[in-house]
């Protein structure tokens, strides 16, 4: 029984995603080590991954498609799009979850009551302060990438089949 093309490729998006999530995580973890903020070490943490995401895709996921079509920068203009649309939703998951953390008294500090900091700022609609001073939860914010990193994973594949790397049917048909 031989699989289907789609599932095929998934796979190999799912291995170079799978290296993309190591890349994400280290430069996370260095950017943090040398003193980021955890939303600015995330962003350049996720634009790091999208780079090295980009490079593998291109050369080996959809090889066969980067070849009927020699435009690499406009496929790259393509997948940076794509990319930042799964990276909002990703970052948009990593600071909910912090806050959910928070909520939950899942935190760096398990004694401080950083709920009661946070809520007013959420109902009077102060999302910028938590971007901007964010809460600590300690490791959980790995979590908080990973699931981040889940949720962005199926709209870039799809996007990223059917957009960016699609298959030119008049090209292929020659």
């Amino acid at each position: 029984m031989s699989s289907s093309p789609l599932f095929s490729v998934f796979i190999k998006f799912g291995a170079v995603g799978g290296s993309g999530v190591v890349v994400n995580l280290a430069c996370l973890a260095l950017l943090r080590m040398l003193g980021l903020s955890n939303n600015l070490a995330s962003a350049l943490a996720i634009e790091v991954s999208i780079i090295s995401n980009f490079i593998l895709n291109e050369r080996w996921t959809f090889r066969e498609r980067a070849s009927q079509n020699t435009q690499r920068f406009h496929r790259a203009f393509k997948f940076q799009m794509v990319s930042l649309v799964g990276a909002l939703a990703q970052w948009t998951v990593f600071i909910g979850f912090n806050i959910l953390w928070v909520y939950l008294g899942l935190c760096a500090d398990p004694n401080a009551d950083l709920w009661s900091n946070y809520a007013p700022l959420l109902s009077q609609g102060g999302w910028q302060a938590i971007v901007l001073s964010p809460p600590q939860v300690g490791n959980w914010v790995y979590v908080s990438q990973l699931i981040g990193i889940a949720v962005a994973t199926v709209w870039n594949f799809l996007a990223n089949y059917y957009w960016t790397w699609k298959v030119d049917h008049e090209q292929a048909d020659r």
